[in-house]
């Protein structure tokens, strides 16, 4: 081969190599990965970067409307005044700004005025003004506060605004109204009274057996077994649902001891129970919140009601202390979805299941060891026992 058609083989080469290389720059190949085993965790060297923390947004949602100033009045509920301000109520923990020259500000009297703040950029609730320290006079530019001359004022922690309304639940706070198989099994019992009677009630005497006098302050309650609770899901037995009776106290030790029956709510039957009188004393403010840990429970019945209730009732849930359950722990009520046919498909036994839906709140208000109960706070619609319960 002559110099010349080696010196013309060497500039085409040269000159095709070039393309190749212009063209891998400016054309679009097919991208591809190389899969290597990930690497030991003794191999990776950690390297610390100066990262700017954000702020947390704030997830407490304000209504979208909400009154500026807002005048407590007589019958109101801390869950009333919260679901003024807030879409969620159990967030008025965190929105609360205690006045610090307020003595108990944490507490609530009807006449109070309650207003939004700014606090560091966030909006807060606070005690304006309270209710009698001032007239308020309604005009077309708002609320205005007359001052009166200074005095002191007292007031009795009853005649504050409580959480919620407790008269729906004195009854649940005050009377143990679930009793343990074994408690049960232990029980002391009526075995007869003074007069043979097949009834007894208020003023009558009874004959009690097996009651250990040594305990209580000489007064007893009765109940009556109404009907075991058990889980739904696991059929275990969590207890047995009693029927408050009455109360006695006590008039002579022994075996029968003999009791007087002070209040009755109805017959007292042969074979009633009677337990130490509960004085449980029970708190005015507590607030919801929602349980430490998630949960999902189920309604196990419905107190005083036959097959549905709705806001400020009460149910039984299979929650109790051993799942972490707590007094003031907020619970979603969800509502089941249906299972329905869907005729277009073509498969005559196709079958498709609704969504469940959030119906309302309930909020516990006295826990068990297996098991616990809670008032209706919110319903969108009659609440049964298919409903089930799970964190907010």
């Amino acid at each position: 081969m002559s110099i010349r058609n080696e010196t013309q083989l060497s500039s085409g080469f040269i000159l095709l190599c070039g393309v190749l290389l212009l063209s891998a720059c400016t054309g679009r190949t097919t991208p591809f990965y190389i899969l290597e085993p990930k690497a030991k965790v003794a191999d990776v060297t950690s390297v610390k970067v100066n990262l700017v923390k954000s702020k947390p947004s704030n997830t407490i949602a304000y209504q979208s409307e909400y009154p500026k100033n807002y005048i407590v009045q007589k019958g109101d509920t801390l869950w009333d005044i919260s679901s003024q301000f807030l879409r969620d109520p159990w967030y008025w923990p965190e929105i609360w700004f205690k006045n610090p020259q307020i003595k108990n500000p944490h507490l609530i009297y009807p006449g109070d005025i309650l207003t939004i703040v700014y606090i560091e950029g966030q909006k807060r609730v606070q005690i304006q003004q309270r209710g009698e320290d001032g007239k308020i006079h309604l005009s077309g530019s708002g609320i205005q506060i007359v001052k009166l001359s200074p005095r002191i004022r007292s007031k009795p922690i009853d005649a504050s605004i409580p959480s919620i309304p407790i008269v729906s639940i004195r009854h649940l706070l005050s009377r143990p109204i679930v009793i343990a198989e074994a408690v049960l099994k232990n029980s002391a019992y009526v075995i007869s009274s003074m007069n043979n009677n097949l009834a007894n009630s208020t003023g009558d005497t009874l004959y009690v057996r097996k009651l250990d006098t040594s305990l209580g302050n000489g007064r007893y309650q009765l109940l009556r077994p109404n009907k075991p609770l058990k889980d739904p899901i696991t059929d275990e037995l969590l207890g047995y649902e009693a029927l408050y009776v009455g109360e006695t106290k006590l008039l002579r030790r022994g075996d029968p001891t003999t009791l007087l029956v002070t209040s009755s709510v109805r017959e007292i039957l042969q074979y009633d129970r009677i337990i130490p009188l509960d004085n449980i004393d029970f708190a005015r403010d507590f607030f919801p919140k929602p349980p430490v840990q998630p949960v999902r429970g189920e309604i196990i019945s419905l107190v005083d009601a036959i097959s549905q209730l709705a806001r400020y009732q009460t149910v039984s849930l299979n929650l109790g202390q051993r799942d972490g359950i707590e007094t003031g722990n907020l619970l979603r009520i969800k509502h089941v979805g249906s299972v329905i046919q869907d005729i277009e498909e073509e498969d005559p036994d196709f079958r498709v299941k609704l969504p469940d839906e959030a119906v309302g709140f309930v909020m516990v208000v006295r826990t068990f060891e297996k098991m616990s109960y809670g008032m209706v706070m919110e319903a969108d619609r009659p609440i049964s026992i298919k409903d089930y319960v799970e964190s907010p």
